[in-house]
């Protein structure tokens, strides 16, 4: 037989092609990782705003003034708050490559990627603010 001399009801149907569904796809590994690099930071920022916290009964002085042992605990917050911060753009720039990998559910990238940039924009207007007020004063 000869497909050229069927007519259209008579060809026969073209062979099954198998077409993956997404519910078969696997999770992004750098999604995953910047999803828990946003967990891990949003713990870390709330553990040192904690510990400082506690450590800001001493910083003051019956004056109101700051006293010599205050240095420690803000570098502490400091400190903390840069190498935070430096995980929030490590975590964007994983979850960014997270979303553009192909045949991989795009899910816990995008999740990730959207709470690092938050905190990230949270932060910049945290610096502005004092910035601003800084020059306030």
């Amino acid at each position: 037989m000869d497909y050229n001399s069927l007519s259209k009801s008579d060809s026969p149907e073209p062979p099954y092609v198998y077409e993956e569904m997404k519910q078969n796809f696997k999770h992004s590994g750098p999604g995953i990782a910047s999803f828990v690099i946003s967990l891990a930071t949003l713990l870390g920022y709330a553990v040192s705003f904690l510990i400082v916290g506690g450590m800001a009964s001493s910083i003051m002085n019956e004056a109101g003034n700051l006293s010599t042992d205050s240095s420690q605990s803000i570098m502490f917050l400091g400190l903390s708050v840069l190498i935070l911060a430096a995980l929030n753009v490590i975590g964007v720039v994983i979850g960014i490559i997270g979303i553009s990998l192909r045949k991989r559910r795009k899910v816990f990238g995008i999740i990730g990627t959207i709470i690092n940039g938050l905190i990230i924009l949270l932060f910049m207007l945290l610096v502005a603010a004092v910035l601003v007020n800084a020059g306030a004063v």
